[in-house]
């Protein structure tokens, strides 16, 4: 990582200085074969050379044209009890645009799960360490249009989007902050009075797959669910199971990698 931030002030300090000619002879001796070109590219997507600043006013027609010329819709995510695979739906094609955007600008790679509630969800994508606090800084700060679908609800293994519950009259999402629901069992009655409270109506296979795998229901409406765990829940149980602090802050680090495909990987 060290490389990496040292690679970054090279870049930079390229653009603001003029060269010093007395090392012209050593940058010279300096062939291409020994310049990572993975790296360099690393270090400009992360930086986002050639990209805007996002703000409210300008990510949603950029993240929607961005989302028009990527297609990834797979998502896979490496952690210290395995990988976890995550299908995002075209039909949420902000959020789905605004991850895989995320992914590319390495904003995910690495960053962590910052909170988790057995029976509940696993969160992650908005930790106050300092590297990340700088990624937001270059990619912008900005929230995005909820993108609410009947069909997508809070099933067991749904990805969705954190949000400000304060100024908040349009339930727009976090562009940084994500969960992954685990969710418990849903009892017949706790789904109806949900039903009557929120004025939703569950098809049967909603509501089969809340009584029989479980959720957390009392989020649908409220959050944009714009993903579904396709493999690795077993490792979604072992990061919940994650001992905590009395804030739900794992104890131990739960790094996470993240990489974009357009086929299931």
């Amino acid at each position: 990582m060290r490389c990496l931030w040292v690679l970054i002030f090279f870049l930079c300090a390229c653009n603001e200085t003029e060269v010093d000619e007395s090392s012209v002879a050593k940058v010279d001796a300096i062939t291409i074969d020994t310049v990572d070109l993975e790296l360099e590219a690393r270090v400009r997507a992360m930086m986002g050379v050639g990209l805007p600043k996002l703000n409210n006013k300008n990510s949603t027609e950029f993240l929607t044209k961005w989302g028009d010329e990527h297609d990834e819709r797979f998502v896979t995510m490496e952690t210290k009890y395995g990988e976890i695979v995550v299908e995002l739906f075209h039909d949420t094609p902000i959020h789905r645009a605004n991850f895989i955007y995320k992914i590319f600008r390495k904003y995910y790679s690495p960053s962590e799960f910052i909170r988790v509630v057995p029976d509940f969800v696993v969160q992650g994508g908005n930790s106050e360490e300092e590297r990340p606090q700088e990624m937001r800084f270059l990619i912008g700060l900005y929230s995005l249009e909820s993108e609410f679908k009947d069909h997508h609800v809070h099933h067991r293994g749904a990805l969705a989007m954190s949000r400000s519950y304060t100024n908040n009259p349009n339930k727009r999402s976090s562009s940084y902050d994500f969960y992954i629901v685990t969710g418990s069992d849903q009892s017949k009655g706790g789904l109806a009075r949900i039903e009557k409270e929120h004025g939703f109506v569950y098809t049967e296979k909603q509501k089969s797959m809340y009584y029989n795998s479980g959720g957390v229901p009392h989020l649908d409406g409220e959050h944009t669910v714009f993903g579904q765990v396709i493999r690795g829940m077993d490792v979604v149980d072992s990061l919940a199971a994650t001992p905590t602090d009395d804030s739900d802050w794992p104890i131990v680090k739960l790094e996470v990698k993240m990489a974009a495909h357009s086929e299931l990987p």
